[in-house]
């Protein structure tokens, strides 16, 4: 058996040094997870912003304001304002692609992986415009979801909030503008 018993299990709880290979475990376990910020620091998201960004306190700490990501958005819908990208969804909308993810430097905009939900912080609504509402067979905003966050039941349509990244795709594809863009 072992000769190792209560003792020496307890003394090394209480060492208080660390060996070459926990000191690169400790770093690299930190490198590895994804940056959060601390509960403490949150910031409410204001104004949309590109699908992948980091939460806001740490956006305005890593973003230089460099523009590539701007640059790079095939619908040109990115503004640069006051040194941050915004998203400008009044004319065009999001189409997910993540080329402003891959034209960040600075890892502003590294905060989704391919497989997690992104999100713009804004959130679509429903106005009383609605043709299918007013018993007209339209589903336009329902194909356009490319996360399916519209369901149309007989005349009614509900907006999932939990599937919705706020993209506006529904929006430019509504002929009647009855759908909203508003901040989460």
């Amino acid at each position: 058996m072992s000769d190792r018993d209560e003792r020496y299990y307890a003394a090394q709880l209480n060492m208080q040094t660390c060996s070459r290979r926990g000191l690169f475990r400790g770093l690299w376990s930190g490198v590895s997870k994804p940056v959060k910020s601390q509960a403490g620091l949150a910031v409410k998201r204001t104004v949309p912003r590109p699908p992948t960004a980091v939460d806001e306190s740490l956006l305005n700490r890593l973003c230089d304001g460099c523009g590539k990501c701007a640059e790079a958005c095939p619908p040109r819908i990115i503004r640069m304002i006051e040194g941050k990208p915004v998203l400008t969804l009044d004319g065009g909308a999001c189409t997910e692609c993540r080329e402003c993810q891959r034209a960040c430097p600075t890892l502003a905009l590294a905060n989704a992986s391919p497989d997690t939900l992104p999100s713009t912080g804004a959130i679509a609504t429903l106005s009383g415009m609605c043709i299918r509402q007013m018993s007209a067979p339209c589903q336009s905003c329902s194909e356009a979801c490319p996360h399916q966050a519209i369901d149309t039941v007989n005349r009614s349509i509900a907006i999932d909030s939990e599937k919705c990244s706020g993209c506006a795709q529904c929006r430019v594809a509504c002929p009647a503008y009855a759908i909203q863009i508003v901040m989460r």
